[in-house]
Order: C-alpha cells, then structure tokens, then sequence
C-alpha cells in the first residue's frame, strides 16, 4: 500500500509539474506570435507560423488540445513538445523543462545559500579577517573594471563582433557563436530568449525562395518569393500572401549568413529586417539595418525592429 500510495503522489507531483512547464509555454508562444489563442482562427494562425519557421506541421486541432480549447484531454507528443519548445527560443522540450524548473527553484536556492554563508562567516570569520576579504575583493573589483575598460578599447574586442564578409564553413560553425547547438533545421533558428531575433542561413538564388539581391554589393536587400517549378499559380499566389501576412505580424529581426554568394561557404551580410515600403503580397523584402552584430549587445538588435 505504500508503494502504490507513493507512485501515485509521485505522478501526480510529475503532471503537476508537466502542466506548469506548459501553461509557461503556452504564455510564452502567445508572447511571440503577439496573440491570444481563444479562436480557430487563432489555432490556424499559429499552426502557419510554425510552419513557416520549421517547415514541420503542427495541426490546429493538435493545438487546440494543447490549449484546452478542446475538452479531450491527452499527453501531447514529444516531438510536438520539443517543435513548440524550439518556437520560443529552446532546443527541445526536455531544455525548455529544465530552464522553467531553474527559474522557480533559483529565488529558494539564493536564500539558503545566502544563509548558509551567513552562517559561515558568522562561525569561521573574525572581524579582521573579514576586512582583509573586503579589501580584497575591493581590489578585485576594481582590477576586473579596469581590465574590462582596456579590453573594451583594444583590438580584442573584434573577435566578439561579425563584419560583412566574414566566412563560415556551416552553419554549426556560427550557429555556436549564439549558443546554439542543432542538429537539424539550420536555416533559420530562432536565439536563445530572444523570440523576435532568429539566425538565417538562405541560399543565394534558391531553387523555391529565389533570394535575389545585388551579390556585388554583398545583398544590401535580400528578395524572397517562393515560386518552385511545376507548382500551380493559384497555390503560388496564396503561399506567398500568406507568407508576407506572417512576416508583417511576426516583426522578425535577422542575422544573416548566406550560402554560395562568394563561395560554397556561408558569409556574413548583417542584420536585415522586412522592408514594409518595398515588401507587398507577392514577395519579402528584407533590408539590411545593421553591418556589424556585436555578440556581447544582442539586445540592442531589439531596438532596430519595425
């Protein structure tokens, strides 16, 4: 009996802890598409975005369960959990878990440790000792500030920031640069916390997208359509009205590597944004906003959407 009394509380401590993690996602998604999913229609929307971004099909009524719009009540699978996951910034569902886990647990663990310490140096310090530990951490401080002050002002300071023209083997080589570790759909992968900002590896003149531009001037604009052969006009047409609908909602930022523009080699044009003046319903502009991308200053490419 109380075995079976444990392994009850034990699963039922683990569902609870499941529907957290995914009332979390669910905030979190709806933060990124910039919409409530209280409709159809909403569902419908969101299972393009996810489409658009991983080209991997996630159904509305799959998502209306997830929402519990529908009364059906079902585990989600985990390959639908870890697309979902990767839609806000994670690599998979098991990454996503355990950030939402650290970030309950942290505010509890700074406290005992916070205490803790207080009681160590309460039972191991003498006052003497502790001025000693303050003055050098003093020191320390203020040679950390100075050291980050040259270092700011040196040449260092380049290896931390892409310039137009930089080149990369693949897509692993400067996916890493933003700690991203995947494994598959490298084109275009969305950063860490940074829902709105997503790395875009496009092929030069794509045989579906195009990607047209002025390669001599390293793709100042990048023009992206899809019109693959023997596809009918009419589904054509729709795609990319769709395709420019999402875009003008999402108010993407991206960091832009492209293939085969100089070489086989991936190179890096900048920071592009979709062009509202120049974009409409049958193609996407991107602009490039930016030539430099600082890696330590992400958070100001926030600054630069529409």
């Amino acid at each position: 009996m109380q075995t079976v009394a444990y392994n009850f509380i034990m699963n039922q401590e683990q569902h609870n802890q499941q529907e957290k993690a995914l009332a979390k996602l669910r905030e979190l998604i709806e933060g990124v598409v910039e919409r409530k999913m209280k409709t159809p229609k909403d569902f419908e929307f969101l299972s393009e975005c996810i489409f658009d971004k991983f080209h991997e099909r996630i159904s509305p009524t799959t998502l209306k369960r997830i929402w519990g719009y529908l009364s059906e009540t079902t585990t989600p699978r985990k390959s639908t959990l870890d697309i979902l996951s990767k839609f806000v910034g994670y690599d998979n569902w098991k990454d996503f878990t355990e950030g939402a886990e650290d970030t309950e647990k942290e505010p509890e663990e700074e406290k005992a440790t916070e205490k803790e310490e207080g009681k160590t140096q309460k039972k191991r310090f003498s006052p003497a000792t502790l001025y000693t530990i303050i003055a050098l951490l003093l020191i320390g401080i203020i040679a950390g500030v100075s050291y980050q002050v040259f270092n700011n002002s040196s040449d260092k300071s380049s290896a931390y920031t892409l310039k137009i023209g930089d080149t990369f083997s693949s897509p692993h080589e400067y996916l890493k640069l933003f700690g991203i570790h995947a494994t598959e759909k490298l084109w275009g992968q969305i950063l860490p916390r940074h829902p709105n900002i997503s790395v875009w590896g496009p092929n030069y003149r794509h045989s579906e997208w195009h990607n047209e531009g002025d390669k001599s001037k390293m793709m100042p604009t990048i023009t992206e359509y899809w019109k693959p052969e023997g596809v009918d006009s009419d589904q054509i047409v729709q795609r990319n009205i769709d395709h420019f609908n999402h875009n003008s909602r999402l108010n993407e930022i991206r960091i832009t590597f492209m293939k085969n523009l100089v070489d086989t080699n991936y190179v890096y044009l900048g920071v592009y944004r979709m062009s509202m003046e120049l974009s409409d319903s049958t193609k996407v502009v991107w602009e490039r906003v930016a030539e430099e991308c600082d890696l330590n200053k992400i958070d100001y490419l926030e600054l630069l959407r529409n």
